[in-house]
């Protein structure tokens, strides 16, 4: 008896009476299959093999749009050679028997999803017991290897699994039978400009996004813009990492910006009553808005990944935004320069893929473009590292003609050029600068730059 009690203790959580009822509701409603979309159960959720391997052949059929019931669900089993080690064609018989409505289908599924958590949590804290035990190499290495592993069970996703063509193209089915959307909204998290959004298509989960250009055009700016557009958008957190600028110059940024207030009246304090008035209402409504600004010189990638992280399981994350790649510190030094912006690249890159967000990270461009005749940036004028032009989904390069000549056309507008775009063609786009507000806005309808 004390035997048994043990190896009880020893068993890995689970609850086989809701893998089976669960089962049984599948089999008998079919449209029961929906209403467990939304818990992504797999078969591997299963502690009970055979019941594992039920679940994935009324998957299989579900997302081959055929009926699932005992005829064909075996006839599925048999033709791939496991109706026999599932018990028959009476195992099936037997789940059906016992299930009188699928009225908790929902509950059930999300119950197996939870003990499958579980298991998953004691595997892991399991490995990193027997790894740490006798583990001699860099703590600081360890301790992050175990914070990804754990975060890895909290993530609403299914985690890094090969996914069959077949399910892909289930889920693109599945979005294109959607209702259409209204002219002109994105799939994607908006930049807060109709014009990008209309190039990009909004910026999407696991992109890496590049804002280049040299001091004085904006980078800054329109990072800001997007990231009060993002957090508008979506509701949901946006997490800025500045190495340049203290937080209150960037919240009096944002000020100026909202308020449509020169940024030197701020400073000065020289504003009037309709100044106050636009003051108060720009900071009610930033003060509503999810966005976090770290300032600290020393925060390096291991140390947005954990910030990030924890901001994504408490309240959602809509956006990283990083200013800039050439002054953040490493976790390791490297060789040079160049080895470490290459690492830092790949790094949010696999991080904007890990959170399923877009990182905005910003990049001084070297000075080529100012020696040359045309004067726009290029590509290859990216500063210290090919590979930020390899990872990077899209790079968007600032220029102003009005910095080298005061007397241009364009007096107040600045292109940006998107010069790399894996959704789309490369291409420009003109915006209005609004230099006493240090922002951004789209052109108006005549094309001139936004008169404030």
């Amino acid at each position: 008896m004390a035997q048994e009690k043990q190896e009880n203790r020893n068993e890995l959580p689970h609850d086989i009476g809701a893998e089976k009822a669960l089962l049984g509701c599948l089999l008998i409603d079919n449209s029961s299959f929906d209403e467990i979309s939304d818990v992504n159960l797999d078969s591997m959720d299963f502690y009970h093999p055979q019941y594992g391997t039920i679940f994935q052949a009324i998957k299989d059929l579900h997302m081959e749009s055929r009926p699932f019931d005992i005829v064909t669900v075996s006839s599925k089993l048999n033709d791939h050679g496991k109706l026999e080690k599932i018990g028959g064609q009476t195992a099936l018989i037997t789940i059906c028997d016992e299930i009188g409505s699928a009225a908790n289908v929902e509950y059930y599924g999300q119950l197996i999803k939870q003990k499958s958590m579980l298991r998953e949590v004691v595997r892991t804290a399991t490995r990193v017991m027997q790894t740490g035990t006798n583990f001699s190499g860099n703590v600081e290495d360890f301790l992050q290897e175990v914070e990804a592993s754990f975060f890895k069970l909290t993530a609403q996703t299914k985690g890094n699994k090969m996914i069959p063509l077949k399910q892909a193209l289930y889920e693109n089915l599945k979005e294109l039978e959607k209702p259409a959307r209204a002219k002109g909204e994105i799939m994607g998290v908006s930049t807060g400009f109709a014009s990008i959004d209309r190039a990009l298509l909004g910026l999407q989960p696991g992109q890496l996004v590049l804002i280049a250009a040299r001091p004085g055009m904006g980078k800054t700016a329109l990072a800001l813009n997007w990231a009060v557009a993002a957090a508008r958008q979506t509701n949901m957190a946006v997490a800025v990492f500045s190495y340049e600028m203290m937080y209150a110059e960037l919240s009096m940024r944002l000020l100026s910006s909202e308020a449509n207030v020169d940024g030197r009246k701020l400073k000065t304090k020289e504003f009037n009553e309709m100044d106050l008035r636009s003051i108060s209402n720009a900071i009610q409504k930033l003060s509503n808005l999810k966005l976090y600004i770290n300032d600290s010189g020393s925060t390096n990638l291991m140390d947005i990944r954990s910030y990030c992280r924890k901001l994504k399981a408490e309240q959602g994350l809509a956006m990283i935004v990083v200013d800039y790649l050439q002054i953040m510190p490493m976790h390791i030094k490297k060789q040079n320069r160049e080895q470490e912006i290459a690492e830092l690249s790949r790094g949010f890159k696999m991080l904007a893929n890990e959170l399923e967000i877009p990182v905005v990270a910003l990049s001084q461009l070297n000075r080529t473009a100012a020696s040359r005749t045309d004067r726009r940036p290029q590509l290859q004028d990216l500063r210290e590292s090919g590979s930020l032009e390899q990872d990077a989904n899209i790079v968007c390069l600032i220029h102003r003609e009005e910095y080298y000549d005061p007397q241009t056309p364009k007096k107040g507008i600045a292109e940006v050029i998107i010069a790399k775009n894996r959704n789309g063609e490369p291409q420009t786009v003109d915006l209005s600068w609004i230099g006493s507000q240090t922002k951004f806005a789209d052109l108006a309808p005549s094309g001139k730059p936004e008169q404030q």
